[in-house]
Order: structure tokens, then sequence, then C-alpha cells
């Protein structure tokens, strides 16, 4: 039986676009057995078959939804997000830190934020699909009008850069998990950027990611004075095919709360 110790803070792990939380279950599992109190919840932009045109903001709007209750404990959170993900945890951290809450009389709050090669967007005004160009990769499709969700963005499966440094069958079985994202997600310009961040961040650098590019990555680190870097060799899915090292670093950060 695991024991979770209040004294440490809570993870949240926010997945990436397209994928659903499953995707963290490994690193679930590990923290959880290290005594940790850990949340992978859905976000709303991705979605199965139903029709959507939501921002990051209804995203944000969940973390908030499970992060406040805990915050209201006084609980500490440190929220950890994957590509996509990271522009989640970035708007949920407004106004919701240790010191912001402190400030209004409130306990609890967000306390460190990692990003496992993620869009750490440092300059207001921004957007997704800003940082990659203003323009989608090959391999991101919209849905026809004929769907029940014009518009919508897919991964074509035969160009899928996520999982380049796993094995075929595995690749394949998540492949098969990718879901519909809403475009607006990655359109909306953020208001509040990872340059507004005052708590401590950290980006885990990944040299094999061909979904997000290792010098994307590294312009954005730099972008940003205060953020920490740590470095490995995995794909755009650490937290699959470097498992142990993602763990590592999202512990690090953790212990230091």
């Amino acid at each position: 039986m695991t024991v979770v110790h209040a004294s440490k803070p809570v993870i949240i792990l926010i997945h990436g676009a397209w994928h659903l939380p499953d995707a963290w279950h490994k690193v679930k599992f590990r923290l959880e057995a290290a005594g940790y109190e850990v949340y992978a919840p859905k976000l709303s932009t991705v979605a199965e078959s139903e029709p959507l045109n939501f921002s990051w903001r209804v995203d944000a709007a969940v973390i908030h939804d499970l992060a406040i209750p805990l915050f209201n404990q006084g609980r500490q959170v440190v929220l950890v997000g994957h590509s996509y993900g990271g522009i989640v945890a970035t708007a949920s951290v407004e106004g919701q830190t240790v010191a912001d809450r402190q400030s209004r009389g409130l306990r609890g709050g967000f306390a460190a934020v990692v990003f496992v090669c993620a869009f750490s967007i440092p300059q207001q005004g921004l957007s997704l699909l800003s940082m990659i160009g203003g323009r989608s990769p090959e391999w991101i499709e919209a849905t026809g009008a004929s769907t029940n969700m014009p518009g919508a963005l897919k991964v074509t499966p035969q160009l899928t850069p996520f999982y380049t440094d796993l094995p075929l069958d595995e690749a394949t079985e998540w492949i098969g998990k990718l879901q519909l994202q809403s475009p607006r997600s990655f359109e909306e310009a953020l208001e509040f950027c990872a340059n507004d961040i005052k708590i401590p961040m950290t980006y885990l650098l990944c040299e094999g990611d061909q979904a997000l590019p290792i010098q994307v990555q590294e312009s954005m680190a730099d972008a940003i004075p205060r953020m920490k870097t740590r470095r490995c060799t995995a794909g755009h899915s650490p937290f699959l095919s470097q498992l142990g090292l993602t763990v590592e670093v999202i512990v690090d950060v953790a212990r230091n709360v």
C-alpha cells in the first residue's frame, strides 16, 4: 500500500494535444510509489467525436477545478506540462501561485512548473501556432466538412513524430490512441506568458524530438532567464521512452518546493 505524504507537494500532470491522460500512466505510478499525490486530468480541447472549438482557456479551467480545492486544503502543487500542456500550465499559474494566494489571505498555490519538451511561450501575445511559424507541419491535417467536427486537427498516422524512439509495436499502439484536437487551442494567443511566472521553472529538453525540434525548445527556454534546464536524448515522449529520467526530473523539482 502506497503512503501519500501530505507534506509533499501534489503533482498535476498535463498531457499534450491529441493525447489522453493515460500517456502519463507510468510516470503517475512511479510518483505515487514515491509517496506523491498525483493527478492527470483530461483536457477539454481533446475530443473523440464531439464537436468542439475550445481554446486553452477551458483546459486552464480544468486545472483550476482540480487544483483550487487542493489549495484550500493548504496544499502546494507542482505542474508538469508536456508539449501543448505547457501552454495550459502557463495559463493556469496566473494569479494562483503560493505568493499570489498568500497576498489575498489564501492558502496553498502553485509552487513550480516543469515543461517537458513543451511550449513555454516567452512573450505575451503569442500562440502555439505563432511559435511554429504560423502554419501547421505536414503531419497535422484538418478534418473535412463532411465530418461532425469540421476543421478539427488530427495527426496523419503514417507521419506521426511523437514516438520515434519507441519500438514499432509500442509506437503503433500509441498512435492508435490519438484523438482530435481543437484548432482554437493552437491559435489563441496567451495574455500571460512564461516570463510572467515567478515560481521555479524547469525545462526538460529532448534532443531527439521530431515534433518540437530541439532548436525550438532551446530558443524558448533561452528566452526565459528564470528557466532551469535538464537535457536528454529522448524523442517527443520521454515519459514513455526515458521513464526513469522523466520521473527523476519531476521529483528533483518537487523536493525543492
